[in-house]
């Protein structure tokens, strides 16, 4: 670990490169940036902890950038920390700390350490602006990822990305629900194949991933799906009706096994554990490409739950 008081983006860009000089690697090896916006040292703490599982999946430069803040001195000041080793795997982590004004162009302040020729991927870690793209970090990234439940109003931060998305942009959330969108499609597959006539999510409405999955539901089945508030911290069950009986997926409040229920068959006990942040991290970093059904289920499907 290294620190650099009083310094610059270049100059930590300089340091970096003599480090891996000196242990003889280099940076052919990073496959992309990772730019992690943070409101407070909570959040550097979180980022650092996700950067040994996510470097096994993706090796990667992470840059933590926190908000300008005041010092007893007035002068422009510009902090950074070096990580790398066994704190963080394969990854290389930049924390910036920027006082006095040194961080009012945040573009400029990660710039210089950007690996060239690799994706760059921005996270707002906590709080997230309204319009990710048209910020200055979201002009130069590749892809753009919030966290709604990190927000003081998930639903309202999930409402905002919808008037205001562009390609590129997502939301943590999405992988969050993964596995639930891969059991109830897996399910809806089994014979025999009949028409859900309508569903019901039960799960915190005040959380981004019961709505989200809704709204998914009702975009791909085309039918009405009421979303129940139950007290737990993401989804609890999901029904989906058809002529036969109901479809079910329940899951105990906030437990790892779920029950897999069809009529006239036996139920089914499934693992669905919560998902770490770690884990929708890596999913998200998969790809460069723009989620389109993201972009679909945010901006059509969300309106029709009910």
């Amino acid at each position: 670990m290294t620190f650099l008081t009083d310094t610059t983006s270049a100059h930590t860009a300089r340091e970096l490169e003599r480090m891996r000089a000196d242990a003889g690697s280099g940076a052919l090896g990073k496959v992309l940036n990772l730019i992690a916006v943070v409101k407070d040292e909570e959040g550097v703490r979180a980022v650092s902890e996700s950067a040994l599982d996510v470097a096994q999946a993706h090796p990667l430069r992470i840059i933590i950038l926190l908000p300008d803040a005041d010092s007893d001195d007035a002068t422009p000041r510009l902090d950074a920390e070096i990580k790398r080793g066994d704190s963080v795997g394969v990854a290389e982590v930049v924390i910036l700390r920027p006082y006095n004004g040194a961080g009012e162009n945040q573009v400029s302040l990660v710039l210089p350490l950007l690996i060239p020729d690799a994706p760059v991927f921005t996270w707002w870690v906590q709080e997230a602006p309204k319009n990710p793209s048209a910020t200055g970090l979201g002009k130069v990234s590749t892809r753009r990822i919030t966290n709604a439940n990190a927000t003081r109003n998930p639903v309202a931060s999930l409402t905002a990305l919808a008037q205001n998305r562009q390609p590129g942009d997502t939301d943590l959330t999405w992988a969050g629900i993964t596995i639930w969108r891969s059991q109830l499609a897996a399910l809806l597959n089994e014979a025999p194949h009949e028409a859900v006539t309508s569903a019901e999510v039960y799960g915190n409405t005040n959380r981004a991933g019961a709505n989200l999955l809704a709204g998914w539901l009702a975009l791909r089945l085309g039918v009405s799906v009421h979303l129940e508030h139950c007290d737990s911290a993401g989804i609890e069950s999901v029904y989906m009706h058809r002529e036969s009986g109901a479809l079910s997926i329940s899951r105990p409040h906030d437990g790892d096994i779920a029950t897999l229920s069809r009529p006239g068959r036996a139920d089914l006990q499934i693992a669905m554990p919560m998902r770490s942040l770690q884990a929708q991290l890596i999913e998200e970093l998969r790809t460069v490409n723009d989620d389109l059904e993201f972009s679909e289920v945010i901006q059509e499907g969300l309106p029709l739950v009910n």
